[in-house]
This record gives structure tokens, C-alpha cells and sequence, in this order.
């Protein structure tokens, strides 16, 4: 295997490892949301922003990396979250 057939194959494990971790930390921070309330309310909310935007950016990742068709891949993501 050269070189850059092994690299490539590095980088498309870590963005679907790291899309993984994203759904995940996504999940937690909406389990978070929903046991939040008062003044700690809009601190969730923002970190729940940010996790909804990196989320996306790590899928667009991943597609780009992982799937024969990246826009296909990425249109039935945002469908499977609904």
C-alpha cells in the first residue's frame, strides 16, 4: 500500500470516527437541553448551536471522504434526523 491510499484511508477513519463523536455529543447536549432550565437555559441553547454546527461540518466531512456520493449521503442524514 503506498503512502497516499494509507492516508487517505487515516483521514476518512478519523472523520467517520469523529462525525460518530459528534452525533453523540449532540445527543447528550439535546438530554442536557432538556434537563436545563432557568438561567443556565441560554448557555445550553448556545452550546447546543454550536454542536448542531460542527455536526454538520463533520458530516460534510465525512461524505466527502466516505461516501460514493456525497451529496446523496448528506441528504439522507439530514432525513434520518427528521
Amino acid at each position: 500500500m503506498n503512502h497516499e491510499h494509507w492516508l487517505r484511508e487515516e483521514q476518512a477513519e478519523t472523520a467517520r470516527e469523529l462525525a460518530n463523536i459528534m452525533r453523540l455529543a449532540q445527543e447528550m447536549g439535546r438530554r442536557l437541553c432538556n434537563e436545563t432550565h432557568g438561567e443556565m437555559y441560554d448557555e445550553v441553547r448556545l452550546l447546543m448551536s454550536l454542536l448542531h454546527q460542527t455536526r454538520a461540518q463533520a458530516d460534510v466531512i465525512d461524505a466527502q471522504l466516505n461516501a460514493e456520493d456525497p451529496l446523496a449521503e448528506l441528504l439522507r442524514r439530514r432525513e434520518l434526523r427528521g
